[in-house]
C-alpha cells in the first residue's frame, strides 16, 4: 500500500531481547513502536546483527546467528513480521569477536547472499534463490596465501554478481590488508572468484597480531562495501597505522557489477599520498 517503507533495527546486545525493529510508512516523519525483529516463538542466541538489506521484490533482510548457525531473518511486510532462516549447520560462526557478524545482500533479481567468518577464521559465503528458504553449499572465498580474516561485508549488483569485503593477513604475517573478492557468476558450478588487496603489501592497514579476532582500531565493529552507479565496488575501512584514518579502496580496473558485464575503465591508483 506504500511506495516506500523505511525500516531500521537496533542491536540490544541481549539474546533475551533480541534485535528490535521499527518502520515508517510516511517517509520517516513518524515510526511504529519498536518490536522484535525475529519470530517471537523462536529462541534467540544473539542480540547483535549486521546491516539491513532491502530487495527489489519487497523483502527486507538482516543477518545474525540463529541458535543453530549463521542465519538470515526475513520480513515480507516491511519489517513487522520476521522469519528465521539458518544458512548452514556445518560451517559455524567464528567463536571470537565475529561470532555475531553475518553480512547480507540482495542482487537486482532478488537473489540473496550472506557472508560470515567461520571457526577457521576464513570468510564464507552462501546464496539463496528463494528468499532464504533454501541455501547453497557455503564456499570459502579468500585466495591462497590469506590465512586469517575478519569483519565480513557484502554487496550484490546484477543477477549473480557479488563482492565480499574483509580484512586479511597473509602467510608472511606482514600485517593486515583490505580485500575484495568479486564474483560475476556466483551461481556457476565452480564460480570464478577474483580477489584484490586494496593496499600494497608494504603499506599494511594494521599490524596487530590478532586483528581478525578483536575490535581492532578504526575497524570498530564493521567495515562496508558498496557499488557505485557504474558497478565498481568500493570498500570502506580504516588505515590504523596512519592514525585510524577512514579510507576507501577499489581496483584499478575490473568487471562492472551493474549493467552490461564489461571491463571498467582504469582509474589512477591511490596510495599513502592520498590519505
Amino acid at each position: 500500500m506504500y511506495e516506500t517503507i523505511y525500516v531500521f533495527c537496533i542491536n540490544t546486545g541481549s539474546a533475551a531481547a533480541g534485535p528490535q525493529c521499527s518502520r515508517s510508512l510516511n517517509g520517516g516523519l513518524s515510526w511504529d513502536v519498536q518490536q522484535p525483529g525475529y519470530p517471537t516463538d523462536t529462541a534467540q542466541c544473539s542480540g547483535l546483527h549486521g546491516h539491513l538489506a532491502g530487495s527489489n521484490d519487497g523483502a527486507i533482510y538482516r543477518g545474525n546467528p540463529s541458535c543453530d548457525g549463521p542465519a538470515v531473518y526475513r520480513s515480507l511486510d516491511g519489517g513487522s513480521i520476521w522469519t528465521e532462516h539458518t544458512i548452514t549447520t556445518t560451517v559455524p560462526m567464528q567463536e571470537g569477536w565475529h561470532s555475531h557478524e553475518v553480512a547480507v545482500a540482495a542482487d537486482e533479481a532478488g537473489n540473496l547472499f550472506a557472508s560470515w567468518i567461520s571457526i577457521d577464521d576464513m570468510p564464507w559465503m552462501a546464496y539463496s534463490r528463494d528468499q532464504g528458504d533454501t541455501w547453497s553449499e557455503p564456499m570459502m572465498v579468500a585466495p591462497p596465501g590469506v590465512n586469517e580474516t575478519g569483519f565480513p561485508t557484502i554487496f550484490a549488483g546484477e543477477e549473480g554478481r557479488v563482492v565480499v569485503g574483509y580484512i586479511g593477513e597473509g602467510d608472511d604475517l606482514g600485517g593486515w590488508s583490505g580485500y575484495m573478492s568479486v564474483m560475476t557468476d556466483a551461481f556457476a558450478e565452480n564460480p570464478l572468484i577474483t580477489t584484490v588487496a586494496v593496499n600494497s603489501p608494504n603499506d599494511p592497514l594494521d599490524i596487530t597480531d590478532d586483528c581478525g579476532n578483536v575490535r581492532c582500531g578504526g575497524f570498530g565493529d564493521f567495515i562496508d562495501v558498496e557499488l557505485d552507479d557504474e558497478g565498481r565496488p568500493w570498500i570502506a575501512l580504516a588505515h590504523n597505522t596512519n592514525g585510524e584514518l577512514g579510507i576507501v579502496g577499489t581496483f584499478v580496473t575490473g568487471p562492472a557489477l551493474y549493467g552490461e558485464l564489461r571491463q571498467l575503465p582504469e582509474i589512477t591508483p591511490g596510495g599513502p599520498s592520498t590519505l
